[in-house]
């Protein structure tokens, strides 16, 4: 039976308020399967989706009851609709959009959640990306036909909009407005007691702040309490040190210098008790000058296992870009060559690459090249070595997966979450430091950004730094080369900076895992602070901040290879 033997059917997508039969509910739920098969969507008991609706969107989420009714137009979005939400017929709905309970959007109505770059008169508009700051609807929010609500503005619950308004800034709850421009009609409140006048409506709360506000503050608030945060973590022996953290048993490291070193110097200052000269001293003492590399002194490496040549321990790996670092910020360098990696055949490296467990533990083979690639930086800047990457860029070329943009390989148990991670590691000391394109940015930006709805990492609750800098620097390095789903990835960084933001401890810092705040470190504190800017740089308002990380999370390439060339 066609639908034109079935008016009933017609009916329904544009009425979808009407009652369903039972074949209609199985006709809607396979329709919902296969829109969820081919996008990411999620939908609420009793929603309904007209299949005469047009609905090709990033991420739809819909509550219970709320329906698109057929002639809507839904895409390039990431959309998420409350319960008892109503999109009527012929609506355009584009960019990011986020809806509270019982918001009736009638026909014709146009919702713009991004806007086109116009900031260059030298280039072409449509050339120029495109930006999205989103548009927020409160809850019981009634939308008259042919309006237009364009990116930026947030419609306070309990208001009404008048058909053919053109929304230009935010509404304040329990508003009734209309016009071109949108101006404000009346409030719904009633009068205050002794007034013939209606409640004074309420300024915005701290929640509609703007997320560049919001910024702006964190960062005068951490510049403001930079001293006596890194006191916390300094202990005092015979000689000053500092820890990682401050729980019983606590253990001097390394990296907890090089932490509390960059931590200061995104701010231009020291750490407090130290002179620069001091610092220089302590961390070149590191440095083994057989091999170049920088074992913990506090957790040598077992000497039975340990294979310097081939970069075996983990501490000594990390402390090569921790230490390097911390000493380029002061203004210094290593004192010596790292000979394992100057002396590493090509050979030699083409086969420890090929025998890596990239099938299970991408992450370790990231972090291994991370440190040799480190090892050739230092050695072209300070030591004038004639070594050059040519030949681990070539490997790496020739092994990404063209499909997910990455090296390594899902797993069932963890999915995406090595590769991912290794992809951060392994870029961050090759692409990114060097300032090279990496091979497939569009197909990295679909697998991470996949990965970064997997709820067993990314659950409010279980965010740790690794995991949110692992995703959110690639995806800060591929936009670097493509504007492709910007608006999502913006979205993305606007949750996140939100949720971190809220757990910042006065005078402690962040945790490493952000919601145990009981637990706060210089190496969650370095983290998160870095995470934020780049976060805040992906959406563009990283200048509010008034401070950028220094060292192994810095943001400018290091080295360019052209300089090195005979």
């Amino acid at each position: 039976m066609t639908v034109q033997d079935r008016p009933h059917i017609q009916e329904l997508d544009y009425m979808p308020w009407i009652e369903k039969t039972a074949q209609d509910r199985a006709e809607q739920t396979l329709h919902q399967q296969q829109l969820a098969a081919k996008y990411t969507c999620c939908f609420g008991e009793d929603s309904f989706v007209s299949p005469q609706a047009v609905v090709f969107p990033d991420r739809l989420q819909m509550g219970d009851r709320s329906y698109i009714a057929g002639g809507a137009l839904i895409r390039n979005t990431t959309l998420t609709m409350g319960k008892d939400c109503s999109i009527n017929s012929y609506c355009i709905i584009t960019g990011t959009i986020t809806m509270g309970d019982g918001v009736r959007i009638a026909s014709h109505v146009s919702i713009y959640g991004f806007n086109h770059g116009h900031a260059s008169t030298q280039i072409p508009i449509f050339q120029q990306p495109s930006t999205s700051k989103g548009i927020e609807i409160g809850d019981d929010v009634w939308i008259g036909a042919h309006t237009v609500i364009v990116d930026g503005v947030h419609i306070g619950a309990h208001s009404i909009i008048a058909a053919g308004s053109i929304v230009t800034k935010n509404v304040a709850a329990y508003s009734v407005i209309g016009g071109n421009p949108a101006k404000l009609i009346r409030s719904r409140l009633p009068a205050e007691p002794g007034s013939h006048f209606p409640k004074k409506l309420e300024e915005p709360t701290l929640n509609e702040q703007t997320l560049e506000q919001k910024l702006q503050i964190f960062g005068e608030q951490a510049r403001e309490q930079l001293i006596p945060l890194l006191q916390h973590y300094s202990v005092s022996s015979e000689h000053e040190s500092f820890v990682q953290d401050q729980q019983p048993n606590f253990k001097r490291t390394v990296r907890a210098y090089c932490d509390a070193i960059e931590i200061a110097a995104m701010f231009g200052s020291l750490p407090p008790g130290w002179t620069r000269e001091e610092l220089i001293t302590k961390l070149q003492g590191f440095q083994d000058i057989a091999t170049g590399l920088l074992p913990d002194p506090w957790s040598l490496p077992a000497p039975e296992v340990y294979k310097p040549e081939l970069l075996s321990d983990h501490l000594a790996r990390y402390h090569l870009l921790a230490v390097g670092y911390a000493l380029e910020v002061l203004g210094d360098s290593l004192l010596h060559p790292i000979q394992v990696v100057e002396q590493m055949s090509t050979e030699t490296l083409f086969q420890h690459l090929d025998a890596m467990p990239w099938s299970h533990e991408a992450w370790g083979c990231g972090d291994w090249i991370d440190c040799y690639a480190t090892g050739i930086y230092h050695n072209l800047l300070h030591f004038k070595s004639r070594k050059r990457p040519d030949d681990l860029f070539g490997w790496l070329q020739t092994h990404c997966d063209a499909h997910s943009g990455l090296w390594g390989s899902p797993s069932a148990e963890d999915g995406w979450l090595q590769p991912v991670n290794g992809f951060y590691r392994l870029t961050r000391a090759t692409y990114a430091q060097f300032g090279i394109p990496l091979p497939y940015p569009e197909q990295a930006i679909d697998t991470i950004l996949a990965h970064s709805r997997n709820r067993k990492f990314f659950g409010e609750n279980r965010l740790n730094a690794c995991n949110i800098l692992d995703v959110a620097h690639p995806l800060w390095l591929c936009l670097k080369q493509t504007n492709y789903r910007k608006a999502e990835i913006i979205y993305w960084a606007e949750n996140q900076l939100v949720v971190i933001l809220n757990n910042w401890v006065n005078e402690r810092g962040f945790s490493f895992h952000l919601t145990q705040t009981q637990n706060t470190g210089l190496q969650g504190t370095e983290m998160w602070l870095s995470i934020i800017y780049l976060l805040a740089d992906i959406c563009g308002i990283s200048y509010s901040l008034g401070y950028q990380p220094k060292g192994v999370h810095r943001t400018d390439p290091a080295y360019s290879l052209a300089s090195s060339k005979a």
